[in-house]
Parts: C-alpha cells; sequence; structure tokens
C-alpha cells in the first residue's frame, strides 16, 4: 500500500465497510449496519414480536438517497437510505 492508498492508517479499500446508518422507524431512531434497507428488515425493526400471519405491513419512506427520494416500499423491496435522516413510517393492519 503506497501513501495515497492510506487516509489516517485505514485501507481505502475498507472504507465504508464499518460504517452506520441512523434511520427513523415509526419516530424512533434505528441504526442499520448498511445503506440498503429492506422491506422485512424494517417491518423486524418496527414490529420485532410481531409474528401473526394475518398481519401485513404498509412501509413508506422519505428522504431516501436517490433515485427514489420517497415512495412505498413492499415486500421484496428494498431502498437506498442516507447515512442520516432517513425516515419509515410502518403500519401494522389485519388481514379481514
Amino acid at each position: 500500500m503506497n501513501e495515497d492508498q492510506r487516509t489516517s492508517g485505514v485501507d481505502l479499500a475498507d472504507r465504508g465497510k464499518d460504517k452506520e446508518y441512523a434511520i427513523v422507524i415509526n419516530g424512533e431512531l434505528a441504526v442499520v449496519p448498511h445503506e440498503v434497507v429492506s422491506y422485512t428488515e424494517v417491518v423486524a425493526i418496527a414490529y420485532p414480536e410481531q409474528s401473526d400471519p394475518n398481519t401485513t405491513y404498509t412501509v413508506t419512506f422519505r428522504k431516501a438517497q436517490g433515485p427514489r427520494h420517497e415512495g412505498v416500499l413492499v415486500e421484496g423491496q428494498t431502498v437506498t437510505v442516507k447515512h442520516k435522516g432517513t425516515v419509515f413510517n410502518v403500519t401494522a393492519t389485519n388481514k379481514s
């Protein structure tokens, strides 16, 4: 490794691997270790003990990294969050 590849003793190839991303879910701060967050992950953080198969979730987000800065996240989708400040609202609904 040469001097140009070194930044404060950190190899540039390793930069970003240990970042934390501060997001807000239902008004509460949550920290995730990666910038791409899935629907399933957001729901699990919002409702960690919910396991009723008759429950569905609506997940909306805003202040995300582009190209989609806001919208609805559905099962199977992911969104790229900003380092700080992406906001999610998760609502649980029982199927009727």
